[in-house]
């Protein structure tokens, strides 16, 4: 029984430290879901940017100056 109970134990522990290897964060999220995530993380980044942009070339314009 002591054999038993132990072997269970060490499967749980090998099987935990097999899954936590493929997913280092524990976030639960395949390598695919965190590249789809940087994309779109990215993506965010360059429209804030671009956003940015416009609105200084928009008050530029509304002072009457002309945007570089």
């Amino acid at each position: 029984m002591r054999q038993f109970i132990l072997g269970v134990l060490l499967g749980s522990l090998l099987t935990g430290a097999m899954v936590w290897a493929g997913d280092p964060l524990g976030l639960g999220r395949s390598d695919k879901q965190v590249e789809f995530d940087y994309f779109r993380e990215r993506a965010l980044q360059l429209d804030v940017e671009n956003m940015r942009k416009q609105q200084q070339e928009d008050r530029l314009r509304n002072l009457g100056k002309n945007p570089c």
